[in-house]
């Protein structure tokens, strides 16, 4: 199955337990869940990941590979820094 790639500027619907590709630059990730489980990590297959804390619903991820754990991910829209 192939990897989503993730776009910045645009409202993207997530997925529970999709891995989606991150933009290969610096970006703060703005969330609508209430209680999201994101993880990050540098390969597609998650070998090692870690858990991505959101601070006011919002954080600064860069590149490498995303996925939401939580069963209502909800929206996230990705700002470039």
């Amino acid at each position: 199955m192939a990897t989503e790639a993730l776009t910045i500027g645009n409202q993207i619907a997530l997925t529970q337990n999709t891995i989606y590709a991150l933009p290969p630059k610096r970006v703060t990730m703005f969330s609508d869940a209430t209680t999201p489980s994101f993880f990050q990590s540098n390969t597609v297959a998650f070998t090692a990941s870690v858990v991505c804390t959101l601070v006011n619903g919002q954080m600064e991820l860069a590149g490498g590979f995303i996925r939401c754990t939580s069963a209502t991910p909800g929206n996230i829209t990705l700002k470039s820094l």
